[in-house]
């Protein structure tokens, strides 16, 4: 049942269905209680005119005339059966029913049998009874006079009390329906206006929802919209503006290899053809590390959305992996490569890829910008609140006013060395955020290069 409207509907009809319905049963039982007190009255004076009339007879024996509206006070237009029954304590029935003294599970007291509901002759009988004393010639007889009624009149007279409001109380409940119905209704059109205003939205349209008169439990709900929107366009924007740094990063290297192959094709000198394609060869390489940071950058993102599951991942021999694939380079360049590892079973609850990325990028940033003769060293340690990677080089370093900014994509900072492409830094965030990591930038340990701390807060043994 996912209908509000309904679902509202019913905690208001529940509670005030069973109050109602508690009401009508009250109600009810008072209504039985009433007519069984008028009733109850009925059989007493009834009682009371029968023993009126007992009296002594000149044989000094009891006698019971009795009169014709001792029963006419019982009857009733609901054809009910009126009994009496006129006894002494020994048992000598002067009058009346004889079995009628003689039902089982009689309450009997001191003052007579309590007003009672039995079952006599296959149905409920109403009874009441009184006792009176008779003296004669120096003792006294007791008399018991018990009078009893069906309850026909009874149930009529409950019905006629509890009946009335019975219908008062269910017409009430109708109109609570159908008021409530009207003014759910109306008070519902928000959501509807809502609706409607994200719904008849062209795809692009992420600006914020604006709706006059709102009510107050929807103003969190609109907020919530509008700040998802927001995001929504934040993203849009920087994916666009993604788009478009790297469209102009690679119309650079892609205009200088066209003229580079068309100068080639002129070229008749053997030497000048040699250097020219080794030009085309490093604007090759160029491009191919732009393409492949790209898709680096896209995946860490992707990591971030698709929330995956990680793994464990076993850092040393991944360390050693990313050296070895970087030894030509750094070899190239004259840079010393170094690795400390505190625990050779030291892993990270990770994803793989990402964590090869962080190493790799930021080695191949301190190979790039380290000078000839330099060093770059990777140590990875546990702390006591993770796992922390650390890549030191003794290059030129970043000042601190410019280390927030190097973290944008296509922003070099303060270095003009070529090949570089701006995106090394951008992936290493994006992928240690993807692993639940941070990246700090500080200076070297000597005074001089940059020193790379990220570290990963989940981790394991």
């Amino acid at each position: 049942m996912n209908s509000l409207r309904v679902r509202l509907a019913l905690w208001v009809l529940l509670p005030l269905a069973i109050a109602l319905s508690a009401s009508v049963w009250v109600t009810y039982l008072n209504s039985l209680h009433d007519a069984q007190v008028r009733q109850d009255h009925r059989l007493w004076m009834s009682a009371q005119i029968i023993a009126s009339h007992i009296q002594w007879n000149d044989d000094h024996q009891l006698s019971v005339p009795v009169p014709p509206f001792a029963l006419e006070l019982l009857a009733s237009p609901y054809h009910d059966q009126a009994y009496f029954s006129v006894y002494t304590d020994d048992g000598q029935l002067l009058a009346g029913w004889p079995d009628l003294s003689s039902l089982p599970g009689l309450q009997k007291s001191t003052a007579g049998i309590e007003p009672q509901t039995a079952r006599y002759h296959g149905q409920e009988v109403r009874l009441f009874a009184i006792r009176r004393n008779f003296f004669d010639s120096g003792h006294s007889t007791t008399v018991h006079i018990l009078v009893g009624q069906t309850g026909h009149q009874l149930a009529a007279d409950a019905r006629t009390g509890w009946g009335p409001n019975a219908l008062r109380e269910g017409s009430i409940l109708v109109l609570v329906l159908i008021l409530m119905l009207l003014g759910l209704r109306h008070e519902l059109k928000p959501l509807a206006a809502l609706r409607n205003a994200v719904w008849n939205r062209e795809r692009s349209d992420l600006q914020p929802i604006r709706l006059n008169d709102l009510p107050q439990e929807l103003r969190p709900v609109v907020d919530t919209i509008n700040q998802y929107g927001a995001r929504l366009q934040q993203q849009i924007d920087s994916r666009r503006r993604f788009i478009e740094d790297a469209a102009h990063q690679l119309r650079t290297p892609m205009a200088l290899l066209s003229t580079q192959l068309h100068y080639a094709a002129r070229l008749a000198d053997s030497q000048e053809l040699k250097r020219t394609i080794q030009a085309l060869g490093q604007s090759r390489q160029q491009i191919t590390q732009l393409v492949n940071q790209l898709l680096s950058l896209s995946q860490a993102e992707n990591l971030r959305a698709a929330e995956s599951a990680r793994a464990m991942v076993a850092l040393d021999p991944l360390a050693h992996e990313v050296l070895e694939a970087l030894a030509p380079l750094a070899a190239g360049r004259g840079i010393e490569l170094g690795l400390t590892v505190s625990d050779p079973q030291l892993s990270l609850l990770a994803y793989r890829p990402a964590v090869r990325d962080i190493l790799f990028n930021l080695l191949d940033n301190a190979i790039r910008y380290t000078p000839p003769g330099g060093t770059a060293m990777v140590s990875l340690t546990r702390e006591d609140d993770g796992v922390l990677m650390e890549v030191e080089d003794s290059g030129p370093g970043i000042p601190p006013e410019l280390r927030a900014r190097v973290f944008e994509r296509f922003n070099r900072g303060n270095t003009q060395e070529p090949g570089g492409t701006g995106l090394g830094l951008a992936v290493v965030r994006e992928a240690a955020l993807a692993c639940g990591g941070h990246v700090s930038l500080h200076g070297g340990s000597h005074g001089k290069g940059l020193r790379v701390r990220v570290l990963f807060a989940t981790t394991t043994e």
